[in-house]
């Protein structure tokens, strides 16, 4: 009888910098999955979630387990660190979740006074993403929204404005850049969540 070595099982590998739909075939990949049910189900509880950052190392060693497939125990990383790495993975994809066409077009619907005018163009761009994509805004959105309901009860700190000029500069690539944040930028940042 021979001995056998077993090798560790891999999981679904997340790639960053690369389009959505090349990261999400057919489906959110697990690990992408369980990051954000983690996030929204303890984030809310956690102070400053997404403005504080992770751990610099953990973050790194998070995004080579994700990278190369490799099984982990999400619970050794704390939901600072998830919500950097979940940050970083959004800011990484070429022309974001919306596409650069589809994110100004969002900007501008916000300036539409009629609120059910606002809603159907809302809408309409919505529908028109990849079903990937809409899936992930679900998951995303859902999550932003437990958090910031959840602000004045828990103390986290992240209020819808809070969390918009904490995530817009990831989840809206016109809202990032390489210089720093300028004043005038705040206003474009918080109205991106609310």
């Amino acid at each position: 009888m021979g001995l056998s070595l077993t090798r560790q099982p891999r999981i679904e590998r997340i790639h960053f910098g690369v389009p959505l739909e090349q990261v999400c075939k057919d489906d959110i990949p697990a690990p992408l999955l369980v990051l954000i049910l983690k996030l929204n189900k303890e984030g809310p509880y956690k102070k400053d979630i997404f403005r504080a950052p992770g751990h610099h190392k953990k973050v790194k060693k998070l995004i080579q387990f994700l990278k190369h497939g490799k099984l982990i125990n999400i619970d050794s990383f704390s939901t600072h660190t998830l919500a950097s790495v979940l940050k970083k993975f959004i800011r990484k994809l070429p022309g974001g979740i919306f596409g650069p066409q589809n994110e100004n077009m969002l900007f501008n619907v916000i300036d539409i006074e009629n609120t059910d005018e606002k809603l159907n163009e809302i809408h309409r761009l919505i529908i028109s993403l990849p079903s990937v994509a809409q899936y992930l805004l679900v998951l995303l959105f859902g999550t932003f929204h437990a958090i910031a309901i959840s602000s004045p009860t828990t103390q986290n700190g992240m209020s819808s404005e809070a969390l918009g000029v904490s995530v817009a500069p990831s989840f809206f690539q016109s809202c990032a850049s390489d210089r720093s944040v300028a004043i005038i930028d705040v206003p474009r940042f918080k109205v991106s969540y609310v």
